[in-house]
């Protein structure tokens, strides 16, 4: 692999071994492993993708005991979904106006109220929508949006505002804040699970990586078979085979859900036929999960992906490629909820995306960046419904994009509080603002006390695993004080070399983040070690080139 692939934010350590290759034969299987500080929230690859592990939790607990299991799927529409061609303002002129190519004509569509239709492409939710099994919730945005397709996801990813960036997710931060003994309390199941794709950062808390990825179905399909993410045995005969095949059984042995993997895919059977499966990947990995959900894998949050939705041409209306995402959408969820059968009522289904598409079509037939757009809740468990006023075509804002009425926090809000059960105080604390919830959830689960309510800072610091960990080239290091200090961070190698002094000065009380450039550093293990006054701890990190 040529150092380009490489390149990004995830490296392929296991995969691809490090620079000094021939010095794992004189270590041991565990010195090996306490070598990469493979332990609870440690990565691991899958080809070129890092694979995390989310654990059981109080808080996972408090959520058996309340809520019969509930479980959160989230589908991300990633591109940017145009809500203008899927919920459509039959009535307004300005949308027919502003898309003479691209607008939807009021008899093609879906009848949903007098003035709003459902693309024709979404006629397999029309039944759920009907039943009250789905929530369309208009509007949905947050305030100075940003229109990059990497913040923007950034930021639903992370649930905080414009100006703020974090390295960790909502979900990761709400089951950390809960967990503070994430350390020593293992689990035997994962519990969290991303299906496709890199892994972002939804399942990483502060200071874990908190989520198992899949990167894709045929990875999925080989632990299923031998409960193992890699065939250490399908290696060349020759020295780089044999190094191959043993940092391929290294992965096996680290990766600890095998077993509960492979377990829940040998009962989970799918009993209903997914259409499109070879062009369909969201029917693909929601096929998955409803294996993985009918096997009792036992995990609470899984997320999947629909690709596509940067439609800056050619996108169509009634058909064309806009048009058959939301096919994929609509045939993929339908096929998903029947398959659960009576499960269904314990899982609940949320659409989001980076971000909405302007008012008016480009000059290539399709529709740039915008704003607010629509989310659809689905199953059983939400109250149904249209809620929420869809955004004014002729009171834009000074850019000339939609206004929201709805920030998307209120409705993640609504689902750690009516879903999950938490209190207000516990919402706030993963949040990190107070969101009123919403009238989304049909039998809203009773507020509990859990830890979270009042959250413990840390003592005297708290040194953060380095993200991402595996790295190529750079690195980002954090650390938080409760108090301010004379700090010291400096990395090492594994014999104990002084490598780099990154930090060597008076801090404030607080989180602080120090970029790591690995510049002339081959591939390897490290150790960064911080010093806060009398008291000292260490991590490790794995540079991969």
């Amino acid at each position: 692999m040529s150092n380009r692939d490489l390149k990004g934010r995830y490296g392929s350590c296991l995969e691809h071994g490090c620079a000094h290759a021939q010095d794992h034969h004189r270590w041991s299987r565990r010195d090996f492993l306490a070598g990469l500080g493979l332990a609870a929230g440690t990565t691991v690859m899958l080809g070129a993708t890092p694979v995390h592990a989310m654990v059981r939790s109080p808080l996972l607990q408090a959520l058996q005991g309340l809520s019969s299991e509930r479980i959160l799927v989230l589908v991300q529409l990633e591109g940017g979904n145009d809500g203008l061609n899927t919920i459509i303002p039959v009535e307004d002129d300005h949308y027919y106006r502003a898309r003479p190519r691209l607008a939807i004509p009021k008899h093609a569509t879906l009848p949903l109220t007098q003035t709003l239709g459902f693309h024709p492409s979404l006629k397999p939710l029309r039944d759920l929508y009907n039943d009250g099994h789905m929530a369309i919730v208009q509007g949905v945005g947050y305030d100075d949006a940003s229109l990059s397709h990497f913040r923007g996801t950034d930021i639903w990813i992370t649930g905080t505002d414009t100006n703020s960036y974090l390295n960790s997710g909502w979900t990761g931060r709400q089951l950390e804040v809960a967990f503070p003994q994430f350390d020593t309390q293992p689990p035997d199941f994962p519990l969290a699970v991303q299906i496709g794709g890199l892994s972002s950062m939804l399942f990483n808390g502060n200071t874990h990586f908190m989520g198992m990825t899949l990167s894709n179905p045929q990875v999925f399909e080989r632990i299923a078979r031998t409960g193992h993410i890699y065939n250490a045995r399908d290696v060349p005969s020759s020295a780089y085979g044999e190094e191959m095949s043993f940092v391929r059984r290294v992965a096996n042995d680290t990766f600890r859900y095998g077993v509960a993997v492979q377990n829940a895919a040998s009962v989970g059977v799918n009993h209903v036929s997914y259409p499109g499966l070879n062009q369909n990947n969201l029917a693909n990995s929601l096929s998955i999960v409803a294996r993985l959900i009918k096997g009792s894998l036992g995990a609470r949050v899984y997320h999947v992906g629909l690709g596509g939705f940067d439609t800056h041409g050619t996108q169509g209306g009634v058909n064309g490629r806009h048009a058959r995402l939301l096919g994929y959408l609509a045939d993929a969820v339908r096929a998903f909820l029947a398959d659960l059968g009576a499960l269904r009522k314990h899982v609940l289904v949320m659409t989001f995306s980076e971000f909405g598409r302007r008012v008016e079509q480009n000059g290539s037939d399709g529709t740039d960046h915008g704003t607010a757009a629509p989310l659809f809740l689905f199953g059983p468990g939400t109250s149904g419904g249209l809620f929420g006023t869809g955004p004014s075509l002729s009171n834009l804002d000074v850019h000339g994009n939609l206004k929201h009425g709805i920030d998307f926090r209120a409705v993640y809000a609504t689902i750690l509080q009516h879903w999950f059960g938490f209190s207000g105080s516990a919402s706030e604390a993963v949040l990190g603002k107070a969101f009123d919830p919403l009238p989304l959830i049909a039998n809203p689960t009773d507020p509990v006390v859990t830890h979270t309510d009042s959250p413990a800072l840390p003592q005297v610091f708290t040194l953060h695993q380095n993200y991402p960990n595996p790295f190529n080239a750079e690195t980002t290091i954090s650390f938080t004080l409760t108090d301010s200090a004379s700090v010291k961070l400096n990395v090492f190698d594994l014999a104990g070399r002084h490598v780099r002094t990154l930090m060597e000065r008076r801090q404030r009380a607080g989180r602080h983040e120090v970029r790591f450039v690995a510049a002339g550093l081959p591939s390897g293990t490290y150790v960064y070690r911080l010093r806060a006054g009398r008291h000292m701890v260490s991590r490790q990190m794995t540079l991969v080139r």
